[in-house]
């Protein structure tokens, strides 16, 4: 579980970088993104996309692409091979382990967000303004997270050190590559070497920004075969193990409900 606020801001000064990291589908946040961009007043607008006009379910990308058309840059790396990466692989009984936790927290992350975005207010005065997240096991953050921390700051210090980038660099990410990226960007400065950094507690090997864009890990014929039973894995869990999963919740709910009201009805008497 991730419990913190739902922006988190960095600033690497001597670089002229500021890290911007946001819950994507909170409207309120958005906001709070949009307005700490205008005030770093940046060259660039460096975004967690592979290409400008991506289709991306987060609100506040889609407002900065809005308001800074002509200083977008996209740092990530193709979401099919992120996908393709971490499909091929992982070996079908830590997929369905880890699928299972995901799924298992999906309606509670559902809830945090909807709730979030219809009383901010309320939801802020009762956890101190943080923002609850679920169900994160080690599979999903090396592939979603540790190995995107590595391409998408590897590929803004490339562009930084070939010059293509010049000025001051807004960069919107997850709030969760906040930590990792800036360790990152910090051990480039210091050293110039793309390539190796300290973050998060664990000393990760030397990455490369080419292998990371390679969509399979292991060999040719066991990538596909990986592949192949976690698709079909991934679609039995979405559609008998979540709908039915959704169903049994909406029962107990109910039941909690039917049992407090007569319960009041009960005192009342």
């Amino acid at each position: 579980m991730l419990f913190e606020r739902p922006v988190r801001v960095r600033i690497i000064e001597d670089m002229g970088v500021e890290l911007i990291g946001s819950v994507h589908s909170l409207r309120e946040a958005a906001r709070d993104v949009l307005i700490e961009v205008g005030r770093f007043s940046p060259d660039y607008v460096c975004i967690e996309l592979f290409e400008p006009l991506q289709p991306t379910r987060s609100i506040e990308l889609e407002l900065v692409r809005k308001r800074y058309p002509d200083r977008i840059v996209c740092i990530d790396r193709s979401i099919d091979v992120t996908v393709s990466r971490y499909y091929s692989g992982t070996s079908p009984a830590v997929f369905l382990s880890e699928a299972l936790v995901r799924y298992f927290f999906l309606p509670f992350n559902v809830l945090s967000t909807f709730a979030f975005n219809l009383r901010p207010g309320i939801f802020k005065k009762m956890t101190g303004g943080r923002f609850f997240t679920f169900g994160w096991s080690e599979r999903d953050t090396i592939a979603y997270i540790y190995e995107r921390d590595e391409y998408m700051a590897g590929t803004l210090a490339k562009l930084i050190r070939s010059g293509e980038l010049r000025g001051k660099c807004a960069v919107l990410v997850g709030r969760r590559h906040v930590p990792g990226m800036t360790c990152i960007l910090k051990a480039f400065h210091t050293t110039g070497d793309i390539g190796s950094y300290y973050a998060g507690g664990r000393m990760h090997d030397l990455f490369s920004l080419e292998e990371l864009n390679m969509p399979y890990t292991l060999s040719y014929e066991q990538s596909k075969r990986n592949f192949t039973v976690n698709r079909i894995t991934e679609a039995i869990l979405k559609t008998v193990f979540l709908l039915a999963y959704v169903f049994i919740l909406f029962l107990i709910i109910a039941a909690i409900l039917l049992i407090a009201t007569a319960i009041l009805l009960t005192v009342l008497k």
